[in-house]
C-alpha cells in the first residue's frame, strides 16, 4: 500500500478558507496526513498514510504578523503546519469536541476580508495586464507579425481567464465570509 499521496493544486480546488480546512480535516480522517505546508503547496501537498485521526485546521492569512502570533497559537496547545505566502496553516488534535480558533462571526469575517484584499490584488494586476496587452495588439496589429499576434492574442486570454476566475474565488469568499 502507498505510504504518499500527492495532490495537484488543492488551493485552487479549495479555494474558500472554510473548505481548505474542511478537506484537510477529512483527508486526516482518512489517515492521509499532510506533511508539512511550504510555500508551493498551494500547488501540490504531500501526505502521508498514518492513523486516522482527528485535527482541526485552520487557515490564516497574516501578512505582517504581530511579534507574539505564532507563540499565542502554541500557548493554546495549536502546531504550526507550515506557511504558503503569508497563508498559515495550524492544526490541533482533539477527540470530542472540534476546537475553534475563530470563535465569533466577527474574526471570522475579518479573515474573509482579509483574504478578499490579498485576492484583489493580484485580481486588479490581471486585469491591467490584460487591458495592456489588449490595447498593444489593437496599437499595434498591423506592426505584428502573425507569430506575435497569437502570442498578445493567448496572453490576453490567459490575462482575461486568470481575472474571471480570481473574480470567482472573490464571490466565493465573500459569499462564506462567515464559514
Amino acid at each position: 500500500m502507498k505510504e504518499t499521496k500527492s495532490v495537484w493544486f488543492p488551493a485552487y480546488r479549495h479555494v474558500v478558507p472554510a473548505e481548505l480546512e474542511r478537506w484537510l480535516e477529512q483527508m486526516s480522517g482518512r489517515g492521509w496526513h499532510v506533511d508539512r505546508i511550504r510555500q508551493w503547496s498551494s500547488l501540490h501537498m504531500t501526505f502521508r498514510r498514518g492513523e486516522p485521526k482527528q485535527y482541526r485546521y485552520v487557515y490564516d492569512l497574516q501578512a505582517a504578523p504581530k511579534r507574539d502570533y505564532k507563540a499565542t497559537y502554541e500557548q493554546f496547545g495549536w502546531e504550526l503546519v507550515g506557511k504558503m505566502a503569508s497563508v498559515y496553516i495550524w492544526r490541533k488534535a482533539y477527540d470530542v469536541d472540534r476546537p475553534e480558533s475563530f470563535t465569533d462571526t466577527e474574526s471570522l469575517q475579518q479573515r474573509g476580508r482579509r483574504v478578499i484584499r490579498a485576492i484583489s490584488f493580484s485580481f486588479y494586476l490581471f486585469l491591467m495586464a490584460a487591458v495592456v496587452l489588449t490595447l498593444c495588439l489593437v496599437l499595434f496589429f498591423g506592426g505584428l507579425t502573425a507569430e506575435q499576434k497569437i502570442q498578445y492574442a493567448v496572453g490576453m486570454l490567459l490575462a482575461y481567464g486568470f481575472t474571471v476566475y480570481l473574480g470567482m474565488v472573490m464571490r466565493s469568499v465573500s459569499r462564506a465570509k462567515g464559514d
